[in-house]
């Protein structure tokens, strides 16, 4: 009888236990009854613990925990990595914590459908740098730039005077002007994408009438920025280059703005057009001003105090990929490929890329970033196919020494190795990365015996005209101009003389890049070199 109460109480017991070890929770990761559940927790093996949905039975969660609140998932301590899940079985979060239970270490969100949305880079559970990759469905990537004011990891130049102070305290940025002639604070912040967000929040509960508080953006120095600034009698918006200022906006009346409280406002860059926001309403839409410098921050006007609770910047398309399209390319009638041939941004290419063209667009690579570039044709030869072409961009800054050379005599030699490097395609399925396509000179002559052009077996396509043709050594030996279609591997190029004539006629292009230092890299070397040069243009 003993013996048969003693296993009952056991059987009680283990029952008891395991009834613990079985924690319901509501969406919100708050403890909860069965009935009202989401999900579910148990515990498996030590510190390993595993979570349920209550529809489906699929997993919710696993990882460890070494100290679990029975009352409120956010108030767990992980360690190690730990995953979520979607209902479908498809890992919704990968988070790696450290021995104090701090993420510590990359963490990747996903989309419903398995695709990667978010890569973020954890250090002792701050974001590095500020920054982290996302990811849309389709494939664009963008990069985000996210200030919290949690720290100053970011170098915000925080000190007093007798004119101004600024100070990050409790997770808000404060910025206070004691004279008239205002103060403003920034960090350096490049942004490297055609299409771009900048977004923040400002308490303008302290702001007096006179006053304007808000974001200068595109900063180089005080001749030359962008601005978007808000008073309780309007907003603001324009630039200043060159010491000219160009107001488009002043003291426009905002319907989203709200007196003394908090407002958010937001500007997006998108195809020519930049477009402002306050608290979610769009508010003014014009031109695109171009980015002088790549500072970004907050200035006030007048006497006064602002705070600021964060600030975001989202650089759109921030990589490229190879199936994406951006919303720009829509209107790009036409492609194709060119090359630097100095410095300062001048680009030869094929007349016919940009014949009947309203508006020019070159796109450079270089270190695996893009830049879009406004355009103008400078020179043409029509007769050869040929035009030269300057970047005219108050963005684009001069590059370094050009490192390759021109072949110095125009002869080429019946089969002879050459290569072509250029964009085939690049709107139309094989994407906007650089393509090398080798063959030989089958031909010193053209299509009908042409006297300036030469043929080769390198196979292009629609796109690839303009692109440069290189020998063996790397040197530029012609300009790709025509293919024949009802064959293959037929392909033409213009002659380097008629390039040289050409560009001759402009002065300030007659330095020719002469690197010979190319000739001793090896092939793989040459193109990844060559590449930074070769540029996509897009015609509108």
């Amino acid at each position: 009888m003993h013996r048969f109460f003693i296993i009952l109480i056991l059987t009680i017991l283990t029952f008891s236990v395991q009834a613990q070890d079985i924690i319901y929770f509501d969406k919100k990761g708050k403890a909860t009854t069965q009935e009202e559940a989401y999900y579910y927790r148990k515990k498996e093996t030590g510190n390993t613990y595993k979570s349920v949905y209550i529809n489906g039975g699929s997993t919710y969660f696993e990882g460890e925990i070494p100290s679990a609140s029975n009352t409120d998932e956010n108030l767990n301590k992980y360690i190690g990595k730990c995953k979520w899940y979607y209902k479908n079985g498809n890992l919704k979060s990968s988070r790696n914590f450290n021995e104090s239970g701090v993420e510590d270490g990359q963490t990747t969100l996903y989309y419903e459908s398995g695709k990667v949305w978010k890569e973020i880079d954890y250090i002792k559970g701050e974001i590095k740098e500020n920054r982290y990759v996302e990811y849309s469905e389709d494939g664009r990537v963008s990069r985000i730039f996210e200030e919290n004011f949690n720290n100053n990891n970011n170098e915000w130049d925080l000190y007093s005077s007798d004119k101004s102070i600024s100070k990050i305290k409790n997770g808000v940025f404060e910025l206070e002007s004691y004279t008239k002639s205002g103060t403003a604070r920034y960090i350096s912040l490049p942004i490297n994408s055609e299409d771009f967000t900048i977004e923040s929040t400002l308490n303008l509960e302290k702001l007096v009438n006179e006053q304007k508080v808000g974001i200068i953006f595109g900063f180089k120095d005080w001749d030359n920025y962008n601005y978007f600034l808000l008073s309780n009698g309007g907003m603001y918006i324009g630039y200043v280059y060159e010491g000219i200022s160009a107001d488009k906006v002043e003291g426009m009346f905002a319907s989203s703005f709200q007196k003394g409280k908090k407002n958010s406002i937001k500007l997006i860059t998108t195809d020519d057009k930049m477009i402002f926001t306050i608290n979610g309403e769009v508010q003014y839409t014009c031109a695109r001003f171009s980015l002088v410098g790549s500072n970004i921050g907050f200035v006030i006007s007048g006497k006064g105090s602002v705070t600021i609770d964060d600030l975001i910047c989202k650089e759109i398309n921030y990589k490229n990929s190879s199936v994406s399209v951006s919303k720009s390319d829509y209107e790009v009638k036409a492609t194709g490929s060119g090359i630097l041939i100095s410095e300062d941004g001048y680009i030869i290419t094929n007349e016919h890329v940009i014949n009947g063209a309203n508006k020019i667009q070159v796109e450079l690579t270089s270190q695996g970033l893009s830049k879009l570039y406004s355009a103008v044709l400078v020179q043409k030869d029509a007769d050869n196919d040929l035009a030269i072409l300057k970047i005219n961009d108050e963005s684009f800054k001069p590059v370094e020494k050009l490192k390759y050379s021109f072949k110095e005599n125009g002869i080429v030699e019946v089969g002879a190795s050459a290569f072509t490097i250029g964009f085939p395609l690049a709107l139309s399925g094989m994407g906007k990365e650089a393509k090398y396509t080798d063959g030989k000179i089958s031909s010193k002559t053209g299509y009908n015996g042409s006297l300036n052009s030469f043929q080769t077996s390198i196979p292009v396509q629609p796109g690839n005209s303009g692109g440069p043709v290189f020998n063996e050594k790397g040197e530029l030996i012609g300009l790709i101009n025509a293919s024949v279609r009802e064959t293959d591997n037929v392909s033409y190029a213009i002659k380097l003389n008629y390039i040289k004539n050409l560009i001759e006629t402009v002065g300030e292009t007659a330095k020719l890049p002469d690197d010979k230092s190319i000739q001793a890299l090896t092939l793989e070397e040459k193109i990844k070199l060559l590449t930074n040069y070769v540029t996509l243009i897009k015609i509108k």
